[in-house]
């Protein structure tokens, strides 16, 4: 069991990931930026416990997050907003295949940690040793690119939703 312990934060992670991606969401202006962050300093802290990046590395890095950033943009663009006439709460429909993409790049960067880490032995450590470096470069580069597509979406976001908000507001207003 004492083995299994680096993993608790990792599922909660996930937990929190799929929970939130499986259903419609109210959509909080003021709260869009949270789960984007949380996920963005997960990457931070992941990628710092190891060496210092070198050049290229950053530069894949860089390209990662550019790369997600520009997804979460477009993507964004395509998700379903509804608007309820009475109460003005904005609702959106996560898609499947956002939240698939964001649960597989936390699964291979924290089983990569924990398998190169000899959480299970065997024959793992022999190839985590040859192809670490690689692993955890294209790992930390998928968890940037999420990061990127996160918080580009939750601006965005914030984008489509103000003047639907700003209709709302100016429906409510008593007539002149």
């Amino acid at each position: 069991m004492h083995g299994f312990a680096p993993l608790i934060a990792p599922a909660l992670a996930l937990f929190f990931i799929i929970r939130r991606g499986s259903r419609p969401q109210r959509i909080k202006p003021g709260r869009l930026w949270i789960f984007p962050g949380v996920i963005t300093i997960l990457a931070v802290v992941a990628i710092w416990h190891g060496k210092f990046p070198s050049v290229l590395e950053l530069a894949v890095y860089a390209a990662a997050i550019v790369a997600g950033g520009v997804l979460g943009w477009f993507t964004t663009q395509h998700i379903e907003l509804t608007l309820d006439d009475k109460t003005g709460t904005v609702m959106s429909q996560p898609t499947l295949f956002g939240t698939a993409m964001t649960a597989a790049v936390f699964l291979a960067r924290f089983g990569l940690d924990f398998l190169s880490a000899g959480g299970t032995g065997g024959g793992w450590k022999a190839f985590a040793a040859q192809h670490g470096a690689s692993l955890v470069l294209i790992t930390n580069a998928g968890l940037l690119f999420v990061a990127g597509r996160g918080l580009s979406r939750a601006w965005h976001m914030v984008a489509r939703i103000n003047p639907l908000l700003e209709q709302h507001k100016a429906s409510q207003l008593p007539p002149q």
